[in-house]
């Protein structure tokens, strides 16, 4: 039998009795450098098989429940959890919803999955956009370089097995 989940883009702010499979792509703490470096949270970018990416976050009051269970590149299955807004300040993925843990958050990571849920999200920006996200504390973009050529090469007799080549400049 296979279970249904509905997928991130599919939130709505509230509540939420639905229950989601996703992949943790990252993880990391949120310290108040104006309290002595006070845990505020652990904040975390899952992203489900439609490639939608969408920022979590477990306050410090809930982490000691959920702190050991996180592995960066598991699968998780996450019901009964909070659905907010997306924190207009130090935005980290375009979803227009976060999702927050509660006491009563389901958290369980799956030891195989069926589905095809990406293990990496790039977001790529033109030099104008970032430009214009500058000093605004909207989003923060991580540049690593800049695409200067693209070209694409057939690799194997595959029907749509294609390779793509970019060059950075750094």
């Amino acid at each position: 039998m296979v279970n249904s989940y509905t997928l991130l883009a599919n939130l709505r702010a509230g509540r939420c009795s639905n229950t989601v499979e996703v992949r943790l792509l990252r993880f990391w703490e949120a310290r108040n450098i104006n309290k002595g470096g006070e845990l505020m949270s652990i904040e975390m970018l899952l992203i489900d098989e439609a490639d939608t990416l969408v920022q979590g976050c477990v306050s410090a009051v809930h982490q000691r429940k959920f702190r050991e269970r996180l592995a960066e590149g598991s699968v998780y299955i996450l019901s009964r959890f909070d659905v907010t807004r997306s924190k207009p300040k130090f935005k980290l993925s375009d979803g227009p919803v976060s999702i927050l843990f509660y006491e009563g958050t389901d958290f369980e990571k799956l030891a195989a999955t069926a589905r095809i849920i990406p293990t990496e999200h790039f977001r790529f920006r033109t030099h104008e956009q970032i430009l214009e996200l500058a000093n605004t504390s909207r989003q923060l973009p991580d540049v690593i370089g800049e695409v200067r050529a693209i070209r694409s090469t057939i690799t194997d007799r595959l029907p749509g097995a294609q390779r793509v080549m970019l060059t950075l400049l750094m």
